[in-house]
């Protein structure tokens, strides 16, 4: 664990927050791009972050020079011998987004359903030592936390009653409502305490932040104590990474459909069985046609997944490239011909990280997803087409409706400047006047 507790004078004539991502560099994750575009920008609205973290992903050389301090977890302490025997072969570079226990094997079953609120909660005891270390050490303001995972929440649940500072709590995604995984609802017992810790999360902190709107109206009508503290602040694009987007390259033989992050390890239940019959579908009707169609899955997917693909016998239409680093997917985004965006039928809350991403690229989308957020977006800034993901003939028509276009060269690139309300620095600029609200001008 890091113990040192300072990294510099503070800047003058800005106000410092404690920031508790959990997921943070070296991590890549989606999670990771909305907490570190906030610290970039916050700095522009008079505010240093103060970031403290898991050292289980390891660190960077510039921790110091951006103020990013590290707690380790209890559970590392105990895996690190086999974490580092599993992981001998892996360069060092690599290390920090390898897993030495695959997500869907027994262990992380076994884990995820022995504790509570989540994997991660080991991390609390010794992120907590070291958020009061900071606090007492540095003139700190205010605490901010994002969650998945919920364990962030409780860290700084703790640190604000030992300390009384105002605290801002962000849901990237609901915790008792729609949540990524299921776990919480596996027993009476467990779905019992994870109500009664989200209900204590909820109503303490002074100021909660959604990603959309259909999260926040949970919370407000569960928690009606909450009515006026509730704020969205959608996902986002980042321009900086916009900008070394390469220039889309000619049509090449194939219509490539590309998605980019991983399904079902990102959210259980998100599922390509309808896809993939759409496709098959179209493989046994319009063979000429389906054959100019490629699915091009850009990141890491469950041994399943891949059987599932394997299964369908459709070859060298659908392509794996495995995990990539974020500049490379976002370079397969710009070169697509379309852009593939899988939700949860039946989900309502969910707008991936990734849809921002999209809307940036310019690229035609579409959206395989049900009444949520994301097909919202989709329609109202008329960036695609919205089906079902269970919808398989409803897939099939817009697959060959995509299609007719593409022969017709008529998916052009398209930047609606109504995109740029999504922006890292406007979204940051919003939740800087959150936090100025709380601590007066």
């Amino acid at each position: 664990m890091t113990d040192t507790t300072d990294s510099g004078a503070p800047d003058r004539g800005k106000r410092e927050l404690l920031m508790l991502p959990y997921y943070y560099p070296p991590a890549d994750h989606a999670g990771t791009r909305r907490m570190t575009a906030f610290a970039r920008y916050l700095p522009e609205a008079g505010y240093r972050p103060i970031i403290l973290t898991t050292n289980i992903r390891g660190s960077t050389p510039s921790d110091a020079a951006q103020y990013i301090f590290r707690a380790g977890e209890i559970s590392s302490l105990l895996a690190r011998p086999y974490r580092a025997l599993r992981l001998r072969r892996v360069p060092q570079q690599q290390r920090a987004n390898a897993v030495a226990v695959s997500a869907d094997s027994w262990v992380s079953r076994t884990l995820m359903a022995c504790l509570i609120p989540d994997l991660h909660v080991t991390w609390y005891p010794l992120a907590v030592r070291q958020g009061l270390r900071l606090l007492r050490s540095r003139p700190i303001k205010l605490l901010f936390s994002s969650s998945p995972p919920a364990t962030s929440h409780l860290v700084a649940l703790r640190l604000k009653r030992l300390t009384g500072l105002p605290w801002v709590a962000d849901f990237r995604d609901g915790w008792m409502f729609e949540p990524p995984n299921p776990m919480p609802f596996n027993s009476r017992i467990r779905t019992g305490i994870e109500y009664a810790l989200e209900r204590w999360v909820v109503l303490s902190a002074d100021r909660i932040v959604t990603v959309n709107q259909t999260i926040a109206d949970d919370l407000a009508r569960r928690y009606p104590a909450t009515a006026g503290r509730i704020e969205v602040i959608t996902n986002g694009y980042d321009p900086a990474d916009v900008a070394q987007m390469p220039t889309r390259v000619a049509r090449s033989a194939r219509m490539r459909l590309v998605y980019t992050g991983s399904l079902a390890l990102s959210r259980t239940g998100t599922s390509i069985s309808g896809l993939l019959a759409a496709l098959r579908g179209l493989r046994e009707a319009k063979p000429a046609l389906a054959d100019e169609i490629e699915l091009v899955f850009v990141g890491k997917l469950t041994d399943a997944e891949q059987r599932r693909i394997a299964e369908t016998g459709l070859g060298d239409q659908v392509s794996m490239t495995g995990r990539l680093s974020h500049q490379d997917a976002l370079r397969y985004q710009a070169e697509a011909d379309a852009l593939l965006l899988i939700t949860v039928s039946g989900d309502s809350s969910v707008t991936t990280s990734k849809l921002f991403e999209y809307l940036a690229s310019g690229r035609p989308i579409l959206g395989l997803t049900g009444r949520s957020p994301a097909a919202e977006i989709i329609r109202d800034l008329d960036a695609g087409v919205v089906v079902d993901p269970d919808d398989v003939p409803g897939i099939a028509n817009a697959l060959g409706e995509l299609h007719r276009r593409w022969q017709a060269d008529d998916l052009p690139t398209r930047h609606d400047p109504r995109v740029t309300r999504f922006s890292r620095p406007r979204l940051t600029a919003e939740l800087a006047r959150c936090f100025d609200e709380l601590l007066g001008g």
